[in-house]
C-alpha cells in the first residue's frame, strides 16, 4: 500500500473514533443537591468546609414508584472535607464509580454556623457561579443546623431528599410565612451590590420530616447572616415585599375564628420626604382574598360581617408588618425591606446622598420613619352562606 493510500486511511479514522468522551447514563452521578458544613476555623482565619453531594443513582430510579423491585436507595450522598470546595469535588470523584454531573443540580444548603461567617458564603456563591455546570438558577437555603443532616433526612415515600425539598420551595406560595425561594443568581446580584437580603430556612423536625419555614436575614455590607426571622416575622415580610403571593390568614370576628384565603397581595411604596435624618417612606399593601373557613352563625352576606373581617385583616397585617419593621430598624439595622433598592431605582439623587450611612455610619434606614397602610378587598364569600341562627332555624341562600 502506497504512502498516499495510508494517509488517507488514517484520515478516515479521525471521523470513525465516534463519542470518545461519551459516559453512559447508567455510570454518571447526577448530582441534584448539596450541602456545605463548617467544620473548623482556624486562627488564620482560613476554613475547613464539609461538602456534601447528594447524587442520584439512575439505575434504581422507577422500579420503586411503579411497585416492583428496588431495594436500593435512589441515591447516594458523597462527603470530604478541606479548604478548597473545587479540590473536594476532585476528589469525590476517586471514591465513587460514578461520574459526578451538575447540570441537573436544584438546591444548595448552607449551615447556619457557616452563614454567620463574613464574606464566607460570598466565596462559596462565586464557587457555583464560575462552574461552568452549575447554573444560576440553583436554589439556596439555610439550615437551622446541619445542612448535612437535610440530605441525610428519610422521608417516608421520598427518594430523594433534595428533591422533595425542592418541591416544598415550589410549594411556598401557597402560605404567607413561606418565603419566596431564592436562588444562587439573585444572591450574588444582591452580594455584588452590598445589598441586604434574606434567604429561606429549612430545618429537621422530630418525626424527621423537612420543613420549610422562617428566614435568615443577611447584612450586605458583611456579608453574613445577622440573625433569623420567625414565622410572624417572616410573614409581615412577604406582606411588605413580595407580590402575588397568597396564602391563609386567621382572624378572630366577636371572638370566633375566621379563615381568609389571600389571593393577591401587592405592596408599593412611596417617598413622602427627602431629608436624610428623617426620611419618611409610606408602604401601602393591596391585598385581595376569600372567605375559606368560618365558625359563628353570622350570615356572610351581612355588610356589617364583612367590614370587620376586612378591618380585622388589615388591622392583622398592619401589626405583622410593623413587627418586622420594627426588628429590622431597631435590632438589626439592616435593611431586608429593599427601601435602599427603591430609593436606587426611583430616586437616584437622595439616594447618592444617603447610600453611603444608609445601613452603617449614621445609618439613616434605622432613623427613617416608615408608615403601613392596608387595603382588603373581599372577592368572594364561598358558593353558599347557609347558617343556623340561635332558634335553630336554617337560612340558606
Amino acid at each position: 500500500m502506497g504512502k498516499k493510500h495510508i494517509v488517507i486511511v488514517l484520515s478516515c479514522c479521525i471521523f470513525l473514533t465516534g463519542c470518545w468522551d461519551r459516559v453512559e447514563i447508567e455510570d454518571r452521578g447526577f448530582v441534584i443537591g448539596s450541602a456545605i458544613d463548617l467544620k473548623e476555623k482556624k486562627p488564620d482565619g482560613s476554613y475547613v468546609l464539609e461538602l456534601t453531594h447528594q447524587a442520584a443513582v439512575p439505575s434504581e430510579f422507577g422500579s420503586p414508584l411503579k411497585g416492583g423491585g428496588g431495594s436500593e436507595k435512589a441515591y447516594s450522598n458523597i462527603s470530604a472535607s478541606g479548604e478548597s470546595l473545587f479540590e473536594l469535588t476532585r476528589q469525590m470523584s476517586t471514591i465513587t464509580s460514578h461520574a459526578l454531573f451538575f447540570s441537573h443540580m436544584q438546591v444548595l444548603i448552607l449551615s447556619e454556623e457557616l452563614a454567620k461567617e463574613p464574606n464566607l458564603i460570598a466565596n462559596i456563591v462565586d464557587y457555583f457561579i464560575r462552574d461552568h455546570e452549575m447554573r444560576r438558577s440553583i436554589k439556596l437555603v439555610i439550615a437551622d443546623g446541619g445542612a448535612k443532616e437535610i440530605l441525610n433526612s428519610k422521608v417516608e415515600n421520598e427518594h430523594l431528599p433534595a428533591l422533595y425539598l425542592e418541591s416544598l420551595m415550589d410549594n411556598a406560595y401557597k402560605n404567607t410565612e413561606s418565603m419566596k425561594p431564592v436562588h444562587i443568581g439573585e444572591v450574588q446580584e444582591m452580594l455584588l451590590g452590598n445589598q441586604s437580603f434574606v434567604i429561606p430556612k429549612v430545618n429537621m423536625t422530630d418525626k424527621n420530616y423537612i420543613q420549610y419555614k422562617d428566614a435568615a436575614a443577611f447584612q450586605g455590607m458583611s456579608h453574613k447572616m445577622v440573625d433569623s426571622l420567625s414565622d410572624e416575622e417572616s410573614k409581615g415580610l412577604n406582606f411588605l415585599t413580595q407580590h402575588n403571593q397568597g396564602g391563609p390568614i386567621k382572624i378572630k370576628i366577636d371572638g370566633q375564628m375566621v379563615a381568609v384565603e389571600l389571593s393577591d397581595i401587592k405592596p408599593s411604596i412611596r417617598l413622602v420626604n427627602k431629608h436624610k435624618n428623617t426620611a419618611e417612606i409610606a408602604i401601602t399593601i393591596d391585598l385581595e382574598g376569600r372567605i375559606t373557613e368560618r365558625i359563628g352563625d353570622m350570615s356572610v352576606l351581612n355588610d356589617a360581617y364583612l367590614k370587620k373581617v376586612k378591618k380585622a385583616i388589615e388591622e392583622k397585617v398592619k401589626a405583622m408588618s410593623y413587627q418586622v419593621i420594627a426588628k429590622a430598624q431597631d435590632e438589626l439595622h439592616t435593611d431586608i425591606l429593599g427601601i435602599g433598592e427603591f430609593l436606587y431605582t426611583y430616586h437616584y439623587g437622595f439616594w447618592s446622598k444617603v447610600k453611603d450611612n444608609w445601613e452603617t455610619g449614621e445609618n439613616y434606614f434605622s432613623q427613617s420613619s416608615i408608615h403601613v397602610s392596608t387595603d382588603v378587598k373581599i372577592e368572594m364569600v364561598g358558593s353558599a352562606d347557609k347558617v343556623t341562627n340561635t332558634k335553630g332555624n336554617r337560612n340558606s341562600r
